[in-house]
């Protein structure tokens, strides 16, 4: 399959599908930042929706401000935009975002979003939350030697595989002998497949040994022996598109639809092998390739997006005491899960210090969703 193939038929699932999902919904709002995935949720839900509008949740700091790009989107398609701002009086620290997950992984910062469709939906009627979550992962947006060991072991050394070479060193950044290099030394370690990996920081040594002695477990990660690399590496990552599913409670709030995750358009995405998604220098190639002449070129071109760093900071700012008093006398320090070592290190003005913050507050959520779960309402 050529890519021309792969995108047209991409473009026709995409369309038959999202299409499908607006169907069902007589008002649909999509969240939107400009980036590739919501944009192509836009192009091909808001020719079938009755009524459709886009939203944008801009921050106090130009990486959380994307309302430029979501401008563009919705302008080329004639669609409404809301634009609202990241309010922190919407951020009560002591609370679960999304507790009803079985999990926690929704963010605090999240609670602004909620503050914010609660608003909105006074004003507005709302069937449907529309979202492009997980096409990062199912749009293979990969950023490793992958492709190249792919194609290498599909193909052989032909000509196309120094046009995957160059097309990794264009997506990374990387210099040809570095790509190279990595590429082996992958497909040494173990064949190139993926290896599960998971953020120790802040959990006890005890808990992490326990971690590292089961492995992972996840029948996703298991290889069937005639796999490529690189696909092992495309699905793990559609695990981490499960988190950003069912935003609110069914019996609560308009449901949460993420139509680029319907089976259709995963299993297409899966069989298209990684080197095309990687295709001139652009993530996600196949997709771009596929929207062309649909969305603007702003929207196609774009390979970075922002996000909410600078708001999640102003979170952990101006709650530091609660949040460090709360995670050291909390429910995982009492189960022996939190390592207070943490807690204690000195701030960081560099990008360590960004990554303990962030840290901190993924960990004070998942206390607030263990206290919510193990308190009276539970």
């Amino acid at each position: 399959m050529a890519a021309p193939e792969a995108a047209a038929s991409l473009r026709e699932t995409i369309t038959d599908c999202v299409g499908a999902w607006a169907d069902c919904f007589p008002s649909i709002l999509l969240g939107v930042s400009g980036g590739l995935d919501s944009s192509i949720v836009a192009a091909a839900a808001a020719p079938r929706a009755c009524q459709f509008n886009c939203l944008t949740l801009f921050g106090p700091d130009p990486a959380g401000d994307e309302r430029k790009y979501a401008r563009a989107l919705t302008e080329a398609l004639g669609l409404g935009l809301l634009e609202m701002p990241r309010l922190i009086d919407d951020i009560d620290v002591t609370r679960a975002p999304s507790p009803h997950h079985p999990w926690p992984v929704a963010s605090i910062g999240k609670l602004t979003n909620e503050a914010t469709h609660g608003r909105i939906a006074q004003g507005l009627p709302i069937d449907a939350h529309f979202s492009g979550n997980g096409g990062d992962g199912i749009f293979c947006s990969i950023r490793s030697a992958v492709p190249f060991l792919d194609r290498y072991l599909a193909q052989g050394p032909r000509l196309g595989l120094a046009d995957t070479l160059r097309d990794i060193c264009l997506v990374t950044g990387a210099d040809r002998t570095t790509v190279l290099r990595h590429a082996w030394d992958r497909y040494r370690r173990n064949g190139g497949f993926h290896n599960a990996r998971y953020n120790g920081a802040g959990i006890a040594a005890n808990i992490l040994a326990e971690i590292e002695s089961e492995g992972p477990s996840h029948p996703w990660l298991v290889v069937p022996p005639d796999a490529l690399p690189g696909k092992s590496v495309h699905i793990a990552y559609l695990m981490r598109s499960q988190k950003g599913i069912e935003l609110y409670p069914r019996d609560e709030s308009p449901p949460h639809i993420a139509p680029l995750q319907s089976q259709p358009i995963v299993e297409l995405c899966l069989s298209i092998p990684t080197w095309m998604w990687v295709a001139e220098g652009m993530n996600r190639a196949v997709a771009r390739l596929a929207f062309e002449g649909i969305l603007p070129p702003l929207i196609l071109r774009r390979t970075q997006k922002g996000g909410p760093g600078g708001f999640d900071l102003a979170i952990y700012q101006r709650h530091r005491a609660t949040l460090i008093d709360r995670l050291r006398h909390g429910r995982l320090a009492e189960a022996g899960v939190l390592d207070p070592a943490l807690l204690d290190q000195a701030e960081d003005p560099t990008w360590r210090g960004t990554e303990r913050i962030q840290r901190i507050l993924d960990l004070a959520a998942a206390e607030n969703w263990v206290d919510w779960w193990s308190g009276p309402t539970a």
